[in-house]
């Protein structure tokens, strides 16, 4: 849209939606046009009211924006009613990247991967890029993983989900039951919509042949809509597939998956 110098804005007064004046004006994107000098009420000096073409992809730019933010919130919100809580639960709600106390060179490490995570989730997101936390107890993989949710939610109003492995594997099983108010179908898509999802305290459970299913179907799931993990063990790398299964490894790796390795001593208390 062409830009108007301030002796173009006239100071000429007219009637709302009176034009006052026509000219032949070239925009940078659409080329020649008809500009029109438009009177704004006798308040307010007319002013040129520019491209069209210009002004029509502006409204529908800004109507699809809304549209997404309210399909975005109305996902959120769908979300919380299913899981009967906020999508991150109040002790990490406040998470955030720069409150991770990172000291170590390790512990920089981890803060810069997770840092660029969430950063550029877009493009993690695009190619359903998965993100491991794997190591020792207290030494902040849940905080920096709501830390990517916060962010995600924040920053990109996309939903982001925070599950335990084990309330996983209980939602599914209770879908078996005879009152159930939900099929294993929609158990499982109740962990597929979040644009990201947060597994935590994976490899606390008991390593059976159903929990690796329900495991399978809820990675696989979202490996196949192309939505990324974030995954975090006490486990190592070698220890993990016990409770996943190999298939569902290679498709954390898959598309450069990234793993992170805390491997130092807990400090429970000092993360803010």
């Amino acid at each position: 849209m062409t830009a108007h110098t301030p002796s173009e804005i006239i100071s000429l007064m007219g009637g709302l939606g009176t034009v006052l004046k026509s000219e032949q004006r070239t925009c940078a994107a659409h080329g020649p046009y008809t500009d029109n000098l438009m009177g704004l009420g006798k308040s307010r000096p007319a002013a040129w009211v520019g491209c069209q073409k210009c002004m029509d992809e502006k409204r529908e730019a800004d109507i699809r924006a809304s549209q997404e933010e309210l399909m975005r919130d109305n996902a959120k919100r769908s979300i919380e009613l299913r899981v009967g809580r906020a999508c991150i639960p109040p002790r990490f709600a406040d998470r955030t990247l720069s409150g991770y106390r990172a000291v170590t060179a390790e512990q920089k490490r981890a803060l810069r991967v997770c840092g660029d995570y969430a950063e550029n989730f877009l493009a993690h997101a695009k190619q359903g890029r998965c993100l491991l936390l794997l190591g020792n107890v207290g030494t902040g993989k849940t905080h920096l993983a709501a830390a990517i949710g916060n962010h995600v939610m924040r920053e990109f109003g996309m939903a982001a989900l925070y599950v335990t492995a084990s309330s996983v594997i209980r939602h599914v099983k209770a879908s078996f039951d005879r009152d159930s108010d939900h099929t294993e179908a929609q158990a499982y898509q109740l962990f597929q919509a979040p644009d990201l999802l947060i597994l935590d305290e994976v490899g606390v459970q008991n390593s059976t042949e159903f929990e690796r299913t329900v495991m399978f179907e809820l990675i696989n799931g979202r490996y196949e809509a192309m939505k990324p993990t974030v995954l975090i063990s006490n486990r190592g790398k070698d220890d993990l597939p016990t409770y996943l299964g190999d298939r569902v490894m290679d498709r954390l790796r898959e598309n450069g998956g990234k793993l992170v390795v805390f491997d130092w001593d807990s400090e429970r208390g000092a993360i803010q």
